[in-house]
């Protein structure tokens, strides 16, 4: 497996995590919508216009239980312990297809599990993320709640104003405060499962210091690709987080550097170590097709298109779908849909077994 291979094989596995993600995320507002049937049925069982102020109190408290509740199922929802030791089995393995000389292991279970205890999104931990988004959701219920009772409005009105309303003839839609509701509870997910992936991806890396010069900051160039994160596509630094090879960015930690992130890193493996440590791979690694003589930036198109743009029609289909990748091939279609996963979803046992 040559440097430009392995990183195709981290970029198919990130791929095929954006596949769990759309799995997970379609669980969580599963979940939200068991959430909304019972904040209905609560606000259903009483005239709420009618209400005192302490038998409104009562009804909002109610509500608050209900939410704090299905957000707790919310947060239990990835294992992100499970994640980490297969992200980690699978790094390890294609590290020791790459460098079959080299024995490559994963971070012990032990280890893993205490780095899935560490996972932060945006400095906070996922569960304090939960947290405040059921603390939002409960401040934007009894809100609207109160206001409709303010305004004298019927249960329904106040119910399409939290739940939102289909568009019926002339009369137009209205998203409701679910809407957002559930687009946290999406980019949450997604963040949670690419923050822990590359998080135990990059532990895995480091086994290899010894033979690496560091890591790569691969980019989805695509339309949506944020400004910063095509800025730093192709740059490197060292496991001690100094730019190597000429980069100009300081070291920004693992991806996802923003919400719904879809960046990975891949290794920089050291040429001289790895001579010393297998005569002969600099040329075996030339006969590959590989970039030995260099051993630095991978080719231009290394990114999830060029990627997509060098594999079989068959593998492309299956991680898209064949509409999507009859699209994507006739230059019709972007990633954009990777945001939310493209193809048939993966389940975590399924991407185990891969």
């Amino acid at each position: 497996m040559s440097e430009q291979e392995l990183a195709d094989a981290i970029i198919r596995h990130a791929l095929d995590l954006q596949r769990l993600s759309a799995h997970e995320e379609a669980e969580a507002v599963r979940l939200l919508r068991l959430m909304e049937d019972d904040l209905k049925r609560l606000m259903n069982a009483e005239t709420l216009s009618e209400l005192r102020k302490r038998e409104l109190n009562a009804v909002i408290a109610e509500a608050e239980k209900i939410i704090d509740a299905h957000y707790g199922s919310l947060a239990a929802g990835v294992d992100t312990h499970a994640l980490m030791l297969a992200v980690a089995k699978n790094t390890a393995d294609l590290l020791s297809a790459a460098f079959p000389r080299i024995a490559t292991q994963p971070p012990s279970p032990e280890r893993l599990a205490s780095l899935s205890k560490e996972v932060l999104i945006d400095g906070a931990p996922t569960a304090a993320w939960w947290e405040r988004q059921a603390e939002d959701t409960a401040q934007k219920f009894a809100g609207q709640v109160r206001q409709g009772v303010v305004n004298g409005e019927t249960n329904e009105r106040i119910v399409q104003r939290i739940v939102g309303r289909k568009p019926r003839g002339d009369v137009p839609g209205e998203p409701g405060i679910m809407e957002t509701t559930r687009r946290n509870a999406r980019a949450l997910v997604h963040s949670s499962i690419m923050q822990a992936a590359n998080d135990s991806r990059y532990a895995t890396f480091k086994k290899m210091a010894r033979f690496a010069l560091g890591v790569q900051w691969l980019a989805t160039l695509d339309g949506i690709t944020c400004p910063i994160c095509v800025a730093l596509d192709g740059e490197m630094w060292d496991f001690d987080g100094a730019p190597i090879k000429g980069a100009t960015i300081e070291w920004q930690g693992t991806p996802p550097k923003h919400w719904s992130c879809r960046c990975v890193l891949t290794l920089v493996p050291k040429r001289d170590a790895l001579e010393a440590a297998m005569p002969g791979i600099t040329e075996e690694l030339e006969a590959r097709g590989g970039r030995a003589s260099s051993l630095g930036p991978t080719g231009a198109d290394t990114s999830m298109t060029g990627y997509l743009r060098r594999a079989p029609r068959a593998q492309v289909e299956e991680q898209l779908g064949k509409g999507r990748a009859d699209m994507f091939l006739a230059g019709k279609l972007t990633l954009r849909d990777l945001v939310t996963g493209t193809g048939r979803p993966l389940t975590l046992k399924e991407l185990q077994s891969r």
